[in-house]
């Protein structure tokens, strides 16, 4: 199983929209989803959704800057993402077609039944 998504957005200054597909810290991950930045040649704003490792809280959200060969590690920061943005799709949708993984996740019921209706969260 591939723990992350890649996906090219186009929301203000971010570009791409890293979705975490398990429960475990994105920089355990960093290593990889670096290897698979440069195979794309990009460089600029990344956004990381790890909505299955701290809920959709206020720490939801990671942006960070890719150089084109690693993160500035001193360039990570929550960034507080709207509840109407396209950005919390991604993984919602992610969910809704695998019910296993929502099922075992760390959200509420109520999150998942919302999830399940094909509510974003």
């Amino acid at each position: 199983m591939n723990n992350f998504d890649m996906i090219v957005i186009s929301e203000k200054k971010e570009n791409i929209l890293v979705v975490m597909k398990t429960s475990e810290p994105p920089f355990d991950y960093l290593a990889e989803i670096e290897a698979s930045l440069r195979e794309r040649c990009y460089i600029g704003v990344v956004m990381i959704d790890e909505l299955l490792h701290s809920g959709n809280t206020e720490e939801r959200f990671i942006q960070g800057y890719f150089d084109g060969v690693q993160f500035d590690g001193e360039k990570f920061a929550f960034e507080l993402v709207p509840k109407k943005s396209k950005l919390r799709e991604p993984v919602c949708f992610y969910l809704y077609q695998d019910r296993e993984s929502l099922e075992y996740s760390i959200l509420t019921t109520r999150q998942q039944k919302m999830i399940e209706h094909g509510c974003i969260i």
